[in-house]
């Protein structure tokens, strides 16, 4: 039947059109008069989503850190009669016996800090804090002497400096009130912190105990549900990524252990006290962008205001400043370099990059995620150059066949 020319088949084409185009429209507006809803909603599910993701993560960059250890002990138990057959009760003791390890080490360097703040706190007298009291004020009083002077040369006068001081003074103080928000934002932290560690460690020792059957059912459960060309590629990139990381994670464990030794030798070497725990307490947070560099300066003045010897800090300040400018900038990217196989250079735009993206997690990844560009993109070159080579001996061979 036939309609202005059209029949039913275009008739029901149209339509569908029409009400296809209809609903993109409704959609459109819906979004456009609540985006800041939505924005807020989605922002909500991502929290939520790192909120279980973040510990997951950890845990099994834990494990892979660990895996290698796992491995010697279930070497070292296999030479034991009884457990020589026994293949899944030898492994969870190795388990077993690699977290109790770990565990003991974490508890052993905690206990040891705590001494030392605790040593320190004791070792707090009267004396030395009115004589830091009297630097401070000494220097800041002669700062703002000199402040004057400039001020007077420049053609202003006291009472201009006590005024931009009074504002000053007056911009920190109007913060008040929000001290409780920061104190609760810090409990919470803490709380996050804490909760993301206990979950982070147990989902680390079940990666370690069962990682390998996860592995074997994600393996045909991929393997059944892909093709075998994408499993092919999916599999490769895994294998790929996990190098990378593997890699990763030693230089960065390397890394923590020569800057551990460096800043010990150098404190000590300047009578710091405390200065092997110091070390310690630098080559483990150097394992994170940035937080090697606070832990250092903290603890050292820390430990040389409570001995109350302020020029012996400022010495060691110049020290742990000279060593980390030469870990961040030629060591820490020379041992990545050598973990991941990538330049030194590109290491550091990786770094720079990462930070300015995902701050301390974009750091964090970026080293991996540059080895991974460097792989794929040698393969690319690798794969463009045998077209090339296959192209040419093609037509070489078709060059003589049309001569005859």
């Amino acid at each position: 039947m036939s309609r202005f020319g059209l029949n039913d088949s275009k008739y029901s084409t149209i339509s569908r059109y029409v009400i296809a185009t209809g609903i993109a429209l409704a959609l459109v507006s819906y979004v456009g008069v609540h985006l800041a809803e939505i924005a807020r909603g989605i922002g909500a599910g991502c929290a939520w989503v790192l909120a279980i993701l973040n510990p997951l993560i950890a845990g099994g960059l834990v494990a892979c850190l660990l895996w290698p250890l796992v491995t010697r002990f279930d070497r070292l138990f296999a030479k034991v009669r009884p457990l020589s057959g026994a293949d899944r009760a030898r492994h969870a003791l190795a388990v077993v016996a690699v977290v109790l390890l770990t565990a003991g080490i974490v508890a052993a360097v905690v206990s040891v800090l705590l001494a030392f703040v605790t040593d320190s706190i004791r070792a707090v007298s009267p004396g030395n804090l009115s004589e830091l009291v009297d630097y401070v004020g000494d220097s800041m009083s002669a700062a703002y002497d000199g402040v004057v002077r400039l001020a007077t040369s420049l053609g202003g006068s006291r009472a201009d400096v006590d005024e931009v001081v009074g504002s000053v003074v007056g911009v920190f103080t109007s913060g008040g009130g929000s001290i409780g928000k920061t104190v609760s934002s810090g409990v919470d932290a803490v709380r996050t912190f804490a909760s993301d560690t206990v979950f982070a460690t147990i989902f680390c020792v079940y990666f370690l105990i069962d990682g390998s059957n996860l592995a074997a059912y994600w393996d045909r459960t991929l393997r059944a549900l892909m093709g075998g060309k994408a499993y092919g590629h999916l599999h490769t990139f895994a294998m790929d990524a996990r190098r990378a990381f593997a890699g990763y994670m030693r230089g960065q464990v390397i890394d923590a252990l020569l800057m551990g030794v460096a800043v010990s030798i150098a404190l000590e070497v300047l009578g710091v006290p405390y200065a092997l725990l110091i070390g310690i307490a630098t080559g483990l947070g150097n394992l994170i962008p940035y937080v090697g560099p606070i832990v250092a300066y903290a603890a050292t003045a820390l430990s040389c205001l409570v001995a109350g010897d302020l020029g012996r800090l400022v010495v060691a300040a110049i020290v742990l400043a000279v060593i980390q400018f030469v870990d961040g900038q030629i060591v820490n990217p020379k041992i990545l370099a050598d973990s991941v196989e990538v330049h030194p250079i590109a290491v550091i735009v990786a770094l720079i990059v990462g930070g300015k993206i995902g701050g301390l997690v974009g750091m964090f990844v970026a080293v991996p995620c540059a080895a991974m560009v460097k792989i794929y993109f040698e393969r690319y070159v690798a794969w463009r150059a045998a077209r090339r080579a296959g192209d040419g001996t093609a037509a070489a061979t078709e060059e003589p066949a049309a001569e005859e």
